[in-house]
């Protein structure tokens, strides 16, 4: 019975091939897609979970203005963690 199923599938590729190739293309390019967006999700939920305490971590931005236009940085100067570290030793 399963081999007349693959017969009539092969004949049907056969005989409608651009049909059956836009469809494996489609289905390919679909799959692809949907594995690389999964992949994407997996990583940036395992994004910083190697820290104990992750849900206290915080990214400072900083807002430079070049030539009248705004630019966000995600790189800050080393003396600002040196003073965060400072400040948290006192308390």
């Amino acid at each position: 019975m399963i081999r007349n199923y693959f017969t009539a599938a092969i004949r049907h590729l056969q005989n409608n091939k651009g049909f059956s190739i836009m469809n494996i293309a489609g289905l390919a390019v679909g799959i692809t897609c949907a594995a690389l967006i999964f992949l994407w999700v997996e990583n940036e939920y395992a994004y910083n979970h190697n820290f104990p305490k992750r849900d206290h971590l915080y990214r400072v931005m900083e807002i430079q203005t070049y030539e009248g236009k705004p630019a966000t940085f995600i790189g800050t100067p080393g003396p600002l963690a040196e003073g965060r570290s400072k400040r948290r030793s006192r308390a």
